[in-house]
């Protein structure tokens, strides 16, 4: 995987503002920490290893601030890189594996090249820098796109929210579950973020997209995004967790439907249930945008003990698996 294009990849799908100056220099300072570790690999010089990582340490100031800017709302200029990077964590606006990220950088990269003039490093090191800063800059590229999606579709949905309101009265004092089924497909029928031609629709927009619609017509419900299931260390995590009094409700998303995805959706889900995550859950598959989507019953077959899994789907995707999926369609 070529992480320079990864990175141009998710820039370019980023709608237009403030931030994107500051991004496209993040990727400048990567291409260019690439550029003196080829040149030390090839003239055999050594002082380009540590030119690498003086580059790494401007996308490493770049990435965050950005990442402030867009998560905050405020100006990155009028705070110093120290006081941003402790926001970020004291204020939990980074993610787990993204703060893991940004602290094994400080640490082991960005702090020692800063403070000891005297050092110098070599090939190794100049490369494990240049491959720890890009995943830095990915992650916290995945977060500024949720934000983004987030705030944009909690704008567009507030202009409608009382028609959207109106329209979904009928279920309104339903069970967290069936109002949730209703939420989702009015989300998928009206409201997917609609991206350039030559972009795809990324899973992070997506779920950022998602708690911004349900945070202006649901605000009664408490939305959580990447949460972990289980016992401290467990490696799963359900996209987003809905709950409003004893009820909650897990929602696993997939962007694209194959029949290996939907059967592993669906176990991902009932992993969360048995692990006493939620109440039920949801497998949610995006149509294209604006395409029809229909409710499938996807509990028949599920571990006892297992509480309420529901599936939408693309309307048509399913009926050939039927039999083999054991779901009923209602």
């Amino acid at each position: 995987m070529d992480l320079v294009d990864a990175l141009k990849s998710k820039i370019d799908g980023l709608e237009d503002g403030e931030h994107i100056l500051g991004l496209k220099a993040v990727l400048r300072h990567i291409e260019t920490a690439f550029g003196h570790l080829a040149r030390g690999q090839r003239d055999d010089n050594e002082a380009a290893f540590t030119d690498a990582i003086y580059r790494t340490n401007q996308a490493f100031e770049g990435s965050v601030k950005e990442a402030y800017r867009t998560l905050t709302g405020k100006d990155p200029a009028q705070t110093t890189p120290a006081k941003i990077e402790t926001y970020l964590e004291k204020e939990g606006l980074l993610r787990d594996r993204v703060l893991a990220q940004l602290t094994t950088y400080r640490t082991e990269w960005r702090n020692p090249s800063t403070h000891d003039y005297k050092l110098d490093f070599d090939e190794s090191e100049s490369f494990l820098a240049i491959i720890s800063v890009s995943a830095l800059a990915c992650l916290l590229l995945d977060l500024i796109a949720e934000r983004l999606a987030y705030v944009r579709s909690q704008t567009e949905a507030d202009a409608q929210r009382d028609d959207i309101v109106a329209s979904l009265a009928p279920i309104a004092g339903g069970d967290l579950h069936t109002r949730m089924t209703a939420l989702l497909k009015e989300f998928c029928s009206s409201h997917l973020p609609v991206v350039p031609p030559d972009s795809i629709l990324t899973e992070t927009q997506a779920i950022g997209a998602l708690h911004g619609f349900l945070s202006s017509v649901a605000p009664e419900l408490t939305v959580a995004t990447e949460v972990q299931v289980g016992p401290a260390g467990s490696p799963f995590r359900t996209d987003l967790l809905i709950s409003q009094g004893h009820g909650t409700v897990a929602i696993e998303l997939k962007r694209r439907i194959t029949k290996a995805g939907y059967g592993t959706g669906i176990a991902q889900i009932h992993t969360y249930l048995l692990a006493g995550a939620a109440n039920s859950g949801v497998l949610l598959v995006l149509p294209d945008s604006g395409g029809e989507v229909e409710i499938v019953d996807a509990a028949e077959g599920a571990p006892d003990g297992v509480g309420r899994i529901t599936a939408i789907v693309p309307t048509g995707a399913l009926p050939k698996w039927q039999t083999e999926l054991t779901t009923r369609r209602r």
